[in-house]
């Protein structure tokens, strides 16, 4: 757990964790009610970053932990790390009745289980519902009316019900109650393969953008687009060069319940091994898009050779970023893409909103993204920082160790 304080005085937190019991496979149905673990009390220092290790949460093999903050400004974050490799996500603020998830894969040794937490105190009862690339849409008779009792975490094995699918697409809806909802994907071995941590969408978006991507050769950038609704939609999806010179749009037809893949490396229009945009817009049905990020092979064995992570749902005109945290060492770059019609002004701060050396006001043009890397150096992945900008804009901040860039993506947290 990754606890970041953007205030000017220290917060203090109280962190309760449930967790299955220690070294059980994660299997359909494992119920982690009664493993309540005792909680503790963190403080976060002002413009300061505390990281909570597995050693302090509790012995167990799945974990899901509440925080209760005795103030504001304090974004929350997950890291989950193994041989395989390691991922970063944002935690989620408050529980929601609806959640959802572009991609996940169970082909090719490929693992992904679902996580249902309910820190309330009423229960509650959900339908899981799959998109798949084999088998369509997917209701399970043993996925529907599963219970998530109070303050308990549930796993489920989407393979015992998808199995060998390289695109399954997950919908969460409560009949009862509201929940959190994670997924876990391992996919190969160490030094070819990784390991992702996503939080779900609580909602679907006309507009995802991804502000930092590169077509390494060698290597792979598949974005799934998924239509939860049941009525198709095209998708327009327009690319920003650092040249301003902007590719052609592309478009993408998604029918309902649904997923479609663009599959960057095929596309002329994107040059290889240069860092671009990526803005999917959908002209009618909200779409929820991920990114897969496959490195050449070879990678050593601690940087991770496979990604998957959500884009920015529209855009915020200020964003809190993270500092990378363990075993992350620091950033690989960072990016910032203008959503509106006319040019930006963006200025990176402090984590109070204080003036940063060297970091003056830059304008970012509609269509030409700003790339600040590689291996930018301080504020960015050293310290929390923030970014203001006079218009909606969408951030991206990549972590390393990584064999490719974009396979660990730090959390940017909105803030207004």
């Amino acid at each position: 757990m990754v606890l970041t304080n953007f205030s000017s005085h220290a917060v203090s937190a109280t962190l309760t964790t449930v967790g299955t019991p220690p070294n059980a496979a994660p299997e359909s149905g494992s119920t982690a009610g009664t493993n309540a673990l005792t909680s503790q009390r963190v403080t976060v220092p002002p413009g300061g970053q505390v990281d909570v290790p597995p050693s302090q949460l509790g012995q167990a093999g799945a974990l899901a932990a509440s925080v209760v903050l005795d103030g504001g400004g304090v974004g929350v974050s997950e890291v989950v790390s193994s041989p395989l490799g390691w991922s970063m996500t944002p935690c989620a603020s408050s529980t929601a009745p609806q959640w959802y998830f572009a991609h996940g894969a169970t082909s090719q040794g490929g693992g992904l289980v679902l996580s249902l937490f309910n820190p309330g105190s009423t229960d509650a009862a959900v339908n899981i519902a799959l998109a798949t690339s084999t088998a369509g849409y997917l209701v399970p008779p043993a996925f529907q009316g599963v219970a998530v009792p109070a303050h308990a975490l549930v796993t489920e094995n989407i393979g015992d019900h998808v199995a060998d699918d390289s695109t399954v697409a997950t919908v969460i809806s409560t009949l009862s109650g509201t929940v959190v909802a994670a997924e876990l994907q391992s996919v190969g071995r160490p030094g070819s393969g990784g390991v992702a941590v996503t939080l779900g969408a609580a909602s679907p978006s006309p507009q995802w953008t991804f502000a930092q991507n590169t077509n390494v050769t060698g290597g792979k950038v598949a974005f799934h687009v998924f239509n939860p609704s049941t009525r198709a939609t095209t998708v327009s999806i327009s690319i920003g060069l650092p040249q301003g010179a902007g590719a052609e749009p592309l478009s993408l037809s998604v029918p309902g319940q649904s997923v479609a893949t663009l599959e960057a490396e095929n596309e002329t229009r994107i040059p290889a091994n240069t860092p671009y945009a990526a803005t999917f817009t959908s002209a009618g049905a909200p779409i929820v898009v991920a990114r897969q990020l496959t490195s050449p092979s070879g990678a050593p064995a601690s940087e991770p050779a496979v990604g998957d992570a959500h884009g920015v749902a529209g855009g915020r005109s200020h964003w809190l970023v993270p500092a990378v945290a363990p075993p992350g060492n620091g950033a690989w770059a960072f990016a910032v893409v203008d959503l509106g019609r006319r040019p930006a002004k963006v200025r990176v701060a402090n984590a109070q909103g204080g003036v940063l050396a060297g970091q003056s006001v830059q304008v970012v043009r509609p269509g030409t993204p700003l790339f600040i890397g590689p291996n930018p150096g301080a504020p960015f992945g050293t310290v929390p920082f923030r970014l203001d900008a006079d218009q909606p804009v969408a951030v991206e901040l990549d972590a390393v160790p990584v064999a490719s860039p974009g396979v660990v993506v730090v959390p940017a947290l909105a803030s207004g």
